[in-house]
C-alpha cells in the first residue's frame, strides 16, 4: 500500500481543508515530516490509519475525539485517501461520528460514522463496517498489524531494546499476538486446578460414605476395622471399606430375621394373655358396678329426703307472702287519688312563674328606659355646649378676617423694593409706604384658625347626631315598656285595680310593678307548699304500688319453685325405689371374689411380654435402619470410586500438560510455551535487525539473543551485543545513546519485516518512523539516513517524523507542519 493523495477536513489539529499530494515524492525514497512539537505531525499517520480502518494509532485518541476544536460548526469532518496497491488505484473516504451545525434551519445534528471505498471496475463498498472488512481483505492485515509494520515509534522500539525478558515478553505478546499461547497455558492450569478440585471433592464424598457406615450389629473384629478406617480418613485406603460394608449387611440381615421370629412368638403369647386379662377385667367390672349401685341407692335416698324438706319450706314462705300482699293493698287504697290534684297545682305554679318572670323583665326594662332618658338629656346638654362654643369661634374668625383685610396694604408695603414697580399703582417710587400695627394678623394665622374652625364644626355636628340618636332610643324604650306593662296588667285583671299603664308616671309604674311582684311571690309560695304535700302522698302511693308489684313477683316465683320442688320430690322417690331394685338384682348375679389378685398377676405377666416385644422391635428396626444406611453407603462408595478413578486419571493428564505448557517440568528448563514461540519470532527479528545494524556500525556490532542452559529460563528473551572490535559479548544496555537508537531502529525494522513475512506476503510500501534521531551524532545520523535510503530502494516510501534540524537540511523532500492559533497547516515542499 502506497498513499497518493490525502485530504483532511476539520480533522484533529487541522481546522480547514488540507490536501497532500504524495505522488510528488515520486513513489519512493525518504521524506521528512517536520514541524514543532504538538503541531500535528503524527496526526497525518492517524488520518491514513483512520481512512483505511476507522481507528487511530494512539491509545488516548478515540474516534469520537477526531473532530477539530478549531473547525467552524458547519464544516464536516472527513478523511479521503487515494492509494495504490499491487498496481491498482483505490479511493477510501471516511466520516467519524460527529456533531455539526444543521444544513437546513438551526440547531446541532449528530451524524453517525460513514465510509465508502471506490475500487473500479468493481462495485463500490459503503458502510463503516463493510469498508473496514474490505480493506482488511485487500491489504491482508488489520489496523493493529498495519500500525506495527507501518509506524515505528521511538518509544516503542527503544523500550523493546532495553526491556528485561519479562517486560519484553509482554511487548512481543502484543506485537506477535501470542496472547493465545499465554491463554493456552492459563487454560491448562485452570483445567488442572479444576481436575484437582474434582478429585478432592470426590475424596471428601468417599470419606463421607465411609463415615456413614454403621457397625453396631457386627462382631468386635469387624467393628474395630470399621472404626480404624473412619478414624484414618485416608481416601486411598477407603476402597477396602466396600468389602467391610458387605459384611455389615450380612450381619444385620441375620439380626433382622432372628428378631422377626422372636416377635412372632411373643405376639402369640400376648394374644393369649390379652384374652385372660379381658375375662378377669369383666368380673372386676361387675363387682365395681354392684358397689356403684349400692352407693347410688344411698344417694337417691338422701335426695328424696332433701327435696321433700325443700317443698315444705317453700309452701310456708308462699302462705306468709300472700298475707303481706293483702295488708299492702289495704294501705294503698287508704291514700286515695292524688295525681289529678297534683297536675292542677303544677299548671297554676307554671302560670305564676311566667307572670313573675314577666314582671321582673318589666322592672329591668323600666330601669333601662330611665337610664336611656338620662343619657339622652346628657347628650342634649353636650350638644348645646358645643353649639355655643362654635358660635363664639365663628365670631372670632370673622373679626380676624376683617382685621387681615385692613392690614393688607401694610403687608404689600413690606415687599416693595426701590426702583421696582408697585403691584397696586405701578409706581417705581415709594415715598410713604403703609405701616403695619404691632399686633397685625397674618395669612398663616387666619388659615390655621380656619382649619381649627372646620374641625370644631365637625365635632358639633357629631354631638348633634349623638343627642338625636339618644333621644330616639329613649323614646323607643319608653313606648315598648308601656305596651308590655299594659299587657301584663290586663293578665292580672283580677289582682290589679290601678290606672292604665299609659297614664302612670315612671315612679307610679315602678311601684305598681313592685306590688304585683310581691303578690305573685306570695301566691306562688302557697302553691308550692300544697304541691309538696300532694307530692309526698303521691310518692308514698307509688312506693306501695311498687312494693305490691315486687311482692306479687316474689309470690309467682315461689309458686314456680314449689311446683318444681314437688316434681323433684316425686322423681327422687321414684329414683330411690328403682336404685334399690337394681341393687337387689345385681347381688343375685355377681360371682364370689377370688382369692388373691389374679388380674394384677395377669397384667404384670402381659406387661413383661410387651416389654420383650418392644425390645425385639427396636432391635429389628435398628438392624433395618443399619441395612438401609449401609446399603446406601455401599452404593455411594462404589459409584464414587468409579468416578474417582476417572478423575484421578484426568488430573494426572492435566497436571502433566499444564507443567509442560507452562515450563514447570522437574529437571527441565522453565520456559513456558508462549516464551518459546516468542523466542522463535525474536530470533527472526534479531537476524533481520543485524542485516542493517552491522552496516550502520561498519560491522562492529551484532545483536544476539542470550541463550542460557539455566533451568530457571528467566533470560530467554534477553539481548546481548557482540563487539567485533573487542571480540567480546556484553549486555545491550552498555551501548551509547546513539548506538542504542540505531540498534532499536534496526530492531523495529526487523519486527516490521518479520510481521510482513508472517502475514502471508503482505506488501506495505510505505513506512513512517517517529522521532529518535536527536540522539545521533552527525556521522551516525548520516549512516542511519543512508540505511533508510537503502531500505527505501526503488519502490518503498519512508517518512521520517522529526524536528531535528540536521534532517531538514539532509532530507529536502518534506511535509512541513505549521502550528497557528487557528489550527495547524501542512504543505509539501520540494527543494
Amino acid at each position: 500500500m502506497k498513499p497518493l493523495y490525502l485530504t483532511l477536513s476539520a480533522f484533529g489539529p487541522y481546522a480547514g481543508r488540507t490536501a497532500l499530494d504524495f505522488s510528488k515524492f515520486g513513489g519512493s525514497g525518504l521524506f521528512l515530516i517536520g514541524g514543532d512539537t504538538g503541531a500535528g505531525k503524527t496526526a497525518l499517520f492517524d488520518a491514513i490509519t483512520f481512512a483505511l480502518y476507522g481507528e487511530t494509532t494512539g491509545e488516548n485518541r478515540k474516534t469520537t475525539m477526531l473532530r477539530s476544536d478549531f473547525a467552524a460548526p458547519e464544516v464536516e469532518t472527513f478523511v479521503e485517501l487515494d492509494f495504490t496497491h499491487r498496481g491498482r488505484t483505490y479511493t477510501v473516504r471516511r466520516w467519524p461520528e460527529q456533531q455539526r451545525a444543521a444544513k437546513r434551519g438551526s440547531g446541532i445534528v449528530k451524524s453517525p460514522p460513514r465510509a465508502e471505498l471506490i475500487r473500479e471496475p468493481e462495485e463500490p463498498v459503503s458502510g463503516a463496517v463493510a469498508v473496514t472488512a474490505a480493506i482488511v481483505k485487500l491489504l491482508g492485515i488489520d489496523a493493529k498489524q498495519f500500525a506495527q509494520v507501518s509506524m515505528l515509534a521511538q518509544n516503542d522500539f527503544t523500550r523493546l531494546l532495553n526491556a528485561p525478558s519479562a517486560d519484553r515478553a509482554a511487548i512481543l505478546r502484543q506485537i506477535f499476538d501470542t496472547a493465545d499461547h499465554q491463554r493456552l497455558g492459563q487454560a491448562a492450569v485452570q483445567h488442572a486446578r479444576e481436575a484437582d478440585e474434582t478429585c478432592r471433592r470426590l475424596d471428601d464424598q468417599l470419606l463421607m460414605h465411609v463415615g456413614s457406615l454403621l457397625g453396631a450389629g457386627a462382631d468386635q473384629e469387624t467393628a474395630a476395622k470399621l472404626q480404624e478406617l473412619q478414624d484414618t480418613r485416608d481416601p486411598f485406603t477407603a476402597a477396602s471399606a466396600v468389602d467391610l460394608a458387605r459384611k455389615l449387611l450380612e450381619f444385620d440381615q441375620v439380626i433382622e430375621t432372628r428378631q422377626n421370629e422372636l416377635m412372632a412368638d411373643l405376639d402369640e403369647k400376648i394374644a393369649r394373655g390379652d384374652a385372660g386379662v379381658k375375662m378377669a377385667e369383666e368380673r372386676a367390672a361387675r363387682r365395681r358396678q354392684l358397689a356403684g349401685l349400692v352407693d347410688e341407692e344411698a344417694r337417691t335416698a338422701e335426695v328424696q329426703r332433701q327435696t321433700e324438706a325443700q317443698q315444705a319450706e317453700l309452701q310456708a314462705r308462699s302462705d306468709a307472702l300472700k298475707q303481706t300482699i293483702a295488708e299492702t293493698e289495704a294501705a294503698r287504697a287508704a291514700l286515695g287519688q292524688t295525681d289529678t290534684e297534683q297536675v292542677r297545682l303544677e299548671h297554676h305554679m307554671e302560670l305564676a312563674e311566667n307572670l313573675s318572670a314577666t314582671c321582673e323583665t318589666l322592672l329591668k326594662n323600666l330601669t333601662a328606659a330611665d337610664k336611656a332618658a338620662g343619657t339622652a338629656a346628657a347628650r342634649q346638654q353636650d350638644y348645646v355646649k358645643a353649639q355655643a362654643a362654635l358660635d363664639e369661634a365663628e365670631a372670632r374668625y370673622a373679626t380676624l378676617q376683617r382685621q387681615l383685610n385692613a392690614n393688607r396694604a401694610g403687608l404689600l408695603a413690606q415687599q416693595l423694593q426701590p426702583g421696582q414697580p408697585c403691584p397696586v399703582c405701578g409706581s417705581t417710587e415709594h415715598p410713604c409706604p403703609a405701616q403695619l400695627p404691632q399686633d397685625h394678623v397674618t395669612e398663616q394665622e387666619l388659615e390655621e384658625r380656619e382649619q381649627a374652625l372646620t374641625a370644631q364644626r365637625r365635632d358639633t355636628a357629631a354631638c348633634s347626631r349623638t343627642a338625636g340618636d339618644a333621644a330616639a332610643r329613649a323614646a323607643e324604650l319608653r313606648g315598648t315598656l308601656t305596651r308590655d306593662a299594659a299587657a301584663f296588667f290586663a293578665r292580672r285583671a283580677g289582682r290589679y285595680t290601678g290606672k292604665p299603664a299609659e297614664e302612670l308616671t315612671p315612679e307610679e309604674l315602678r311601684a305598681a310593678l313592685e306590688e304585683q311582684k310581691a303578690s305573685l311571690a306570695e301566691g306562688l309560695q302557697g302553691l308550692r307548699e300544697q304541691h309538696a304535700r300532694f307530692k309526698r302522698q303521691s310518692d308514698q302511693a307509688k312506693a306501695l304500688t311498687d312494693q305490691l308489684d315486687n311482692l306479687n313477683n316474689q309470690l309467682k316465683g315461689l309458686e314456680k319453685q314449689t311446683f318444681v320442688a314437688a316434681r323433684k320430690a316425686a322423681n327422687a322417690k321414684a329414683g330411690h325405689a328403682a336404685a334399690a331394685a337394681r341393687v337387689q338384682q345385681m347381688q343375685e348375679t355377681v360371682p364370689p371374689r377370688e382369692e388373691g389378685d389374679a388380674l394384677a398377676r395377669l397384667q404384670q405377666a402381659l406387661a413383661h411380654l410387651r416389654a420383650e416385644r418392644a425390645a425385639a422391635t427396636n432391635a429389628r428396626d435398628a438392624a433395618v435402619h443399619r441395612l438401609h444406611t449401609n446399603r446406601a453407603a455401599l452404593d455411594g462408595m462404589e459409584k464414587t470410586l468409579r468416578a474417582l478413578s476417572a478423575a484421578r486419571e484426568k488430573r494426572a493428564m492435566w497436571d502433566n500438560l499444564s507443567k509442560t505448557i507452562n515450563g514447570n517440568l522437574a529437571g527441565k528448563v522453565k520456559l513456558p510455551f508462549e516464551q518459546y514461540v516468542q523466542a522463535f519470532y525474536f530470533d527472526g527479528v534479531v537476524e533481520a535487525a543485524n542485516l542493517r545494524f552491522s552496516r550502520m556500525t561498519d560491522g562492529q556490532y551484532r545483536l544476539l539473543r542470550r541463550k542460557s542452559e539455566a533451568l530457571a529460563g528467566k533470560t530467554a528473551l534477553d539481548l546481548d551485543v557482540f563487539d567485533a572490535y573487542t571480540g567480546k559479548t556484553r549486555p545491550v544496555g552498555s551501548l551509547s545513546g546513539g548506538e542504542s537508537f540505531m540498534a532499536a531502529l534496526c530492531l523495529a525494522l526487523g519486527i516490521s519485516d518479520t510481521i510482513q513475512q508472517n502475514a502471508g506476503g503482505v506488501t506495505i510500501e510505505t513506512l513512517f518512523i517517529d522521532e529518535g534521531f536527536g540522539s545521533l551524532d552527525a556521522d551516525s545520523l548520516e549512516k542511519a539516513v543512508d540505511t533508510l535510503a537503502g531500505l527505501a530502494g526503488g519502490d518503498k516510501l519512508i517518512g521520517v517524523i522529526s524536528h531535528v534540524e540536521a534532517l531538514q537540511s539532509r532530507l529536502t523532500r518534506q511535509i512541513r507542519v505549521t502550528k497557528t492559533r487557528a489550527g495547524s497547516k501542512a504543505e509539501i515542499v520540494l527543494e
